[in-house]
């Protein structure tokens, strides 16, 4: 990318009722964007094109996205936005271990994911496509990382930092932004973590907080991130909360300017449903559950909340629950969709907090 030219976004989508609106909402917001349906494909355009940015399904043909995730970071830094419908906190934190900055867990609307594209652009490094391993000498205008005598100065300041303070802070600075679990703190702070309690990790943190506080009182550096871990980025300490999320609506609130298209896009989520009822027919229930995840991330970014929740509880349900049970939520999908209330809405921008 030119000082001049746009940031680059690879979308890496196999649903292409998905990764059309994803592209229109990127491009809207002045990037540039290429897409990918194959997992196995994502690698080798990695190397030679070096987006700025990849937002990387997590259930692709070819090569599953965790591991497209685990193979771009054996030799890339580009910031990598998951996207999927596992909600669960051990796939939130698998993603985050692998190396994933963000985490967009389905139903989310398409102007949440430019407010996160944008964010994580912002707290890109320079030159983010280099090799791993590499990490930037200054990770904002307070702290600045001296990886040559292994010092960590604020405001100019060195901070007294015993070796394993030294060690994990190292690792946040190199990403600022990403969510580090405790696990992938420990393992990268020691060179043998056995026998100790990843718990050791929050001893060090509030360790750290200590020290950037007796120097830069007015700031927070280190954040909890609940049932996750730790993110490192410089904050105001006044800095607003990101909004809770809004409750879901039986109606359905559709983007203006997707109108056009519901009436194709709801044929086509009828036919999934169909595809759904043939799976446990023959008692395919993978094909079920893989039907149910792509029906939950198209709903939600056409505005169907209610539509993508029960889609996103098919998927959960798919291996346990009786076949009975299962037609009974399909039947239940059906009739929501033939008696929704669609209320064309005027978008309104999604912001994420500074």
């Amino acid at each position: 990318m030119t000082a001049s030219s746009p940031p680059y976004v690879l979308v890496v989508e196999d649903e292409a009722t998905i990764a059309d609106v994803q592209i229109e909402h990127l491009q809207a917001a002045g990037l540039r964007v290429e897409h990918l349906s194959r997992g196995d494909l994502v690698e080798d355009h990695v190397r030679a094109f070096q987006p700025d940015l990849v937002v990387l399904d997590v259930m692709l043909p070819g090569m599953d996205g965790t591991d497209v995730c685990r193979a771009l970071r054996r030799f890339s830094q580009v910031p990598i936005i998951m996207v999927t419908s596992r909600s669960d906190e051990r796939d939130r934190l698998l993603g985050f271990d692998l190396g994933a900055d963000d985490y967009v867990c389905k139903p989310f609307s398409p102007r949440e994911l430019v407010a996160r594209v944008r964010a994580a652009l912002r707290r890109r490094p320079a030159g983010a496509a280099r090799s791993a391993g590499s990490v930037p000498a200054a990770a904002d205008e307070l702290v600045v990382l001296d990886a040559a005598s292994q010092r960590v100065l604020c405001r100019g300041q060195a901070l007294e930092l015993t070796p394993h303070e030294y060690r994990l802070l190292a690792v946040m600075l190199g990403q600022p932004g990403r969510v580090f679990s405790r696990a992938s703190l420990l393992e990268q702070s020691y060179d043998d973590p056995t026998g100790v309690f990843d718990r050791a990790v929050d001893s060090h943190v509030k360790n750290l907080r200590k020290k950037f506080a007796a120097i830069a009182p007015g700031h927070v550096f280190i954040h909890s991130v609940y049932g996750m871990g730790y993110r490192y980025e410089a904050e105001a300490a006044d800095a607003q909360p990101a909004p809770a999320p809004r409750p879901a609506s039986q109606a359905a609130k559709v983007p203006i300017e997707l109108k056009a298209r519901v009436p194709a896009f709801l044929a086509s989520r009828r036919e999934g449903i169909d595809e759904m009822q043939r799976a446990l027919d023959d008692q395919r229930r993978d094909d079920l559950r893989r039907t149910a995840h792509r029906l939950a991330g198209s709903f939600a970014l056409y505005g169907f909340s209610a539509a993508a929740s029960s889609c996103q509880r098919l998927e959960a349900m798919a291996a346990e629950a009786t076949s009975e049970q299962l037609r009974s939520a399909l039947a239940r999908l059906r009739t929501h969709l033939d008696t929704v209330d669609i209320q064309y809405v005027e978008t309104e921008q999604f912001q994420l907090p500074e």
